[in-house]
């Protein structure tokens, strides 16, 4: 990377300011292109599940996407009702997967999915 920066800084003073502009410009597309690119091997789906069944989710976590979770107790704030959240990380295909299995067997469960790209722990990248 530093050596790329010296040689567009040469093309400043050996070329012009407008070869200069177009080699700064093609540096950093390349930088975030090979960033976006390492960064896709690692992108995992970050799961939120607030439910009242977590039984039915968490065995298909288990069972069939052969992933781990963690069930927190909850209360709803505007109903009262006792609550379960599921937290858990998949790939992005088991998380199409999950969405797919939590649409049909409870509709009425709240999602909420983020995009993760550094997950330590079993399963993932060692402590």
């Amino acid at each position: 990377m530093i050596s790329d920066l010296i040689f567009t800084l040469a093309g400043f003073l050996v070329f012009n300011v407008k070869t200069g502009l177009y080699s700064l410009l093609g540096l950093i597309m390349r930088s975030a292109l090979i960033d976006n690119f390492i960064e896709s091997f690692n992108r995992s789906k970050y799961f939120h599940v607030v439910t009242s069944n977590a039984t039915c989710i968490c065995d298909f976590i288990q069972n069939d996407l052969q992933r781990g979770a963690t069930i927190v107790n909850a209360t709803g704030a505007f109903t009262g009702d006792d609550k379960y959240i599921i937290l858990t990380v998949l790939s992005p295909s088991q998380a199409v997967k999950l969405r797919n299995f939590i649409k049909e067997h409870d509709p009425k469960a709240f999602l909420l999915i983020s995009n993760t790209s550094e997950i330590i722990g079993k399963g993932f990248h060692s402590v």
